[in-house]
């Protein structure tokens, strides 16, 4: 997919913007505080519907002002225009091809992104739920379903854990027993989705993010990565049929819930499920997180962001838009060829401090954006 054109109104600290993009690479250059991430920001809200920086909606509404809309054409792909908008008054509109979009979860898919910025490796030195995340973010572009599945295994979650506490800190009842059993049903009914669709993603991330890694480094460094999941369901892996491998998690799924019951109302929280699985990523069998160096782990994280990308084409036979924030002036000149050979065939928005933002010369000249306080010029 090609963005071709992109609109803003009073976001962030852009009050009105029209700027065409062309189908290689656009490179966003100026000083930092002037608005490059800005325009990242808002193409990336048109994949997730959200943004990448933490931030709420009403955060994105230029200061003093009531609303903001973020408006793009498309070329060569079945989505050809999205359109945001949100209020000061809480009130979010979405439009694919012109059509309203009931939930926000419509939107998955319609714009594909792989964003790479330095904020990025938090994959490795954060928490699990970085790693989830990311997880949750590229599959849910991948699947749509995948992103209902997360809200509603959310909702049940809950559920489940308000029961727990209601047990733990009362007098166990029937019903509460009996309460607890059917959300541990419906719990592990949608966590079995979510942990095999990870799995199956995992599985062709690992493969490609190894291939990809071995360029990168060299070979000399071996990437391994590992779902670390709660349930533990490896001994079902291999299965091939998809309903039936999903209906072994349910199984094994529950029957660990139940085995597991008193346990979890003893600490009066689910201690089981997708909502507590994490990434390991390990270089040479070792574990990246202690032993690895920045070097290391920027290229890791490269080499994932690689390997989405690429998921993406091979699942979908859609082009993503790459999105890369302030990431060359952390690359040497090895790291920043092997991203850039994969730039080639995908429309790439770059941002950076200096107009020569790397070293490696590309077979189509980049267009190049001068951004200060919230103006573009060519």
């Amino acid at each position: 997919m090609i963005l071709d054109t992109l609109c803003l109104d009073n976001f962030r600290n852009y009050h009105s913007l029209e700027i065409t993009f062309q189908k290689g690479i656009n490179v966003l250059y100026g000083n930092n505080g002037q608005g490059k991430t800005n325009i990242l920001e808002s193409i990336y809200l048109l994949a997730i519907g959200k943004s990448f920086r933490y931030a709420k909606d009403m955060d994105l509404i230029r200061q003093d002002h009531e609303k903001f809309s973020v408006d793009a054409i498309f070329k060569e792909d079945i989505t050809e225009h999205v359109m945001i908008r949100f209020n000061r008054e809480k009130e979010k509109s979405i439009q694919i091809n012109g059509l309203f979009l009931r939930k926000i979860g419509h939107l998955m898919g319609a714009v594909m992104a792989v964003l790479f910025a330095p904020e990025d490796m938090q994959l490795i030195s954060d928490g699990p739920s970085v790693r989830r995340k990311f997880m949750d973010v590229a599959i849910s572009q991948l699947k749509p379903s995948y992103f209902f599945d997360l809200q509603q295994y959310s909702k049940i979650l809950m559920q489940k854990n308000n029961l727990l506490k209601t047990i733990k800190r009362g007098p166990k009842k029937d019903s509460h027993m009996s309460m607890l059993s059917v959300w541990n049903d419906r719990l592990a009914e949608t966590g079995a989705r979510i942990i095999l669709d990870r799995l199956q993603f995992i599985h062709q991330l690992t493969e490609i993010a190894a291939e990809m890694h071995g360029i990168i480094s060299g070979k000399k460094e071996f990437l391994q990565i590992k779902y670390d999941d709660s349930v533990s369901v490896e001994h079902i892996q291999e299965n091939e049929e998809h309903k039936l491998k999903c209906e072994e998690i349910r199984i094994y799924f529950t029957d660990l819930l139940e085995r597991r019951m008193e346990r979890e109302i003893d600490r009066e929280i689910s201690l089981y499920g997708p909502h507590r699985d994490d990434l390991l990523f390990s270089l040479n069998e070792e574990d990246i997180k202690k032993f690895g160096s920045q070097g290391q782990k920027r290229t890791v994280i490269l080499s994932l962001k690689m390997a989405e990308l690429e998921i993406m084409k091979r699942r979908t036979g859609r082009t993503p838009l790459l999105l890369l924030d302030d990431v060359f002036s952390e690359l040497d000149k090895e790291r920043q060829t092997a991203l850039i050979q994969n730039m080639e065939q995908v429309q790439t928005f770059i941002t950076c401090v200096e107009n020569t933002p790397f070293q490696v010369k590309t077979e189509h000249p980049a267009k190049m954006f001068f951004v200060k306080n919230g103006t573009v010029m060519l």
